[in-house]
């Protein structure tokens, strides 16, 4: 293959990726070198220069349009908290008709479910709730409504939660009424999307081990997407949020009857 071949098979190449990334998808490394037939290395190099000419913005494994990835997820949670901080209430008082008392539930961890829980603190509600996040079993073991258990497992520091296959496996132990997480995006294509294979790992395996499965999040995670499915919609059973979803998401969480919890 001469040069200027090359050259021009890897054009076209950057030109079919940017059409996929114009279309919205979430891109991996090792998909896009099948569907080209090439190497992971060559991938990664268009990917480069895609990003660098502000095509598309590289993730872990991938790449997501440019400007639509949440990157407040990467940040610590305590710094999370004040980013849409009244949405993000508002989005966690839409939630609280989920929760009924004597109810076993899960609550995840994230800056969103951290007000959640503070609301169901300052409720009447009593429950049983377990969680991967210090904060909220420090904060409803203070406030004394029900029982609380805190999973045990590698402290992550940014975010306050316990991860890892320890985490997992005891999940994977139990059942429960109700599973609540946070989310960094919702699209109408992918479903529930986060920021790591973690978050699709916990995910998946609450969707096994719970009745209903819900999220809590803030409109602005409807202009967002991210680089891991955590579930699709029809995995999941109700969503709650400050505001109204776009017309493609609305349309897509009523194709897949998940219910939507909105602040009154």
């Amino acid at each position: 293959m001469t040069i200027r071949t090359a050259l021009k098979l890897g054009a076209a190449r950057q030109q079919s990726i940017r059409g996929m990334i114009a279309r919205g998808d979430i891109l991996t490394v090792g998909d896009l070198a099948q569907r080209f037939g090439v190497s992971q290395e060559t991938i990664r190099r268009d990917m480069r220069v895609l990003d660098e000419a502000g095509h598309l913005r590289r993730v872990h494994g991938g790449a997501t349009p440019p400007a639509a990835v949440d990157l407040t997820a990467r940040r610590p949670v305590s710094e999370r908290l004040d980013v849409a901080r009244a949405a993000k209430m508002l989005a966690a008082k839409a939630a609280l008709p989920l929760f009924e008392d004597g109810m076993t539930v899960f609550l995840g961890g994230s800056s969103t479910m951290l007000l959640l829980a503070e609301a169901i603190a300052r409720s009447d509600r009593m429950l049983s709730v377990t969680t991967n996040m210090i904060d909220i079993a420090t904060v409803l073991a203070g406030a004394g409504r029900g029982s609380v258990t805190l999973l045990g497992g590698i402290v992550k520091a940014t975010t306050h939660t316990l991860v890892g296959p320890d985490v997992l496996r005891a999940l994977d132990q139990r059942v429960f009424d109700l599973a609540v997480c946070g989310a960094s995006a919702v699209d109408a294509t992918h479903g529930v999307l986060g920021p790591s294979a973690w978050h699709a790992a916990i995910g998946a395996t609450l969707a096994r081990r719970a009745r209903r499965m819900a999220f809590v999040v803030d409109a602005t995670k409807f202009d967002r997407t991210d680089s891991h499915v955590v579930l699709p919609f029809d995995d999941v059973d109700a969503l709650a949020a400050d505001l109204p979803p776009p017309p493609p998401v609305q349309a897509a969480l009523e194709a897949a009857s998940v219910t939507l919890y909105l602040d009154a």
